[in-house]
């Protein structure tokens, strides 16, 4: 069973332009690398691509025909309002139809989400409506909500913020699911976190027989540095429990 991860997009008129560009070259250094780890490790990932913007839809089924992700990614243009309760709950039914959870040398590595928003959530109720379904969503993705809907267990969301995103939503998107939350100072940023992404699925494969190795930020920071990646924290999304 391949690790499942479901890219959750922003594509509302925001993202035109150079957003929208920036955000599918980000994408493609995602897929190139994860495609590049299947080759290193056999260590296979699912990827969906699901985009929110007036509506939500699922561009890209779970799958690891990468060539066909990059079709999905290269589809994308910008326009609309940010319907960002949407695209959770879009990325939530394509988990429970089409996937599924890695056990990797006895380790258990849950799927994951990775949200990319560059504005705040809108609906037809008005903003701090629009906030309270977010979070409402957020909760089924984490430890409080993911049995009631299925998920055999909680899955984190990673948050990807840059312009004008609200960052106090976003945190509160990562600690309700156990996920991670980052915002970058400029779009362009996106393809050195997507990169990263990657960077963590291999030390996961290389360390996953050995639990103390997995679960050590000073091992994870030293197999990035090696790789060239200096980074103060680690930025570990996929969450592993024995």
């Amino acid at each position: 069973m391949p690790l499942d991860t479901v890219l959750l997009l922003d594509t509302s008129g925001s993202m035109s332009g150079r957003g929208i560009r920036e955000l599918k070259r980000a994408c493609n250094v995602f897929l190139d690398g994860v495609e590049e780890t299947a080759r290193q490790t056999n260590l296979r990932e699912n990827v969906a691509v699901v985009e929110f913007s007036s509506r939500a839809r699922v561009v890209q089924s779970l799958t690891n025909n990468y060539s066909l992700c990059r079709r999905a990614v290269d589809s994308l243009s910008a326009g609309g309002c940010t319907m960002m309760f949407d695209g959770l709950m879009a990325a939530l039914q394509e988990m429970l139809t089409h996937g599924g959870v890695l056990r990797l040398c006895g380790v258990t590595m849950t799927p994951r989400v990775i949200l990319m928003t560059d504005g705040k959530p809108t609906d037809s109720a008005g903003e701090e409506e629009a906030k309270k379904k977010v979070l409402g969503a957020a909760i089924a993705f984490g430890p409080a909500g993911f049995k009631e809907v299925g998920l055999p267990f909680s899955v984190p969301i990673a948050c990807v913020g840059c312009g004008d995103c609200d960052i106090a939503l976003l945190q509160a998107i990562a600690k309700l699911t156990n996920g991670m939350y980052v915002v970058v100072g400029n779009i362009a940023e996106l393809s050195t976190f997507f990169r990263r992404q990657v960077l963590l699925i291999r030390f996961a494969a290389k360390f996953a027989s050995d639990m103390e190795m997995l679960r050590s930020q000073l091992a994870l920071a030293a197999f990035l540095a090696e790789l060239g990646e200096a980074v103060e924290s680690a930025e570990l999304v996929c969450q592993t429990t024995e």
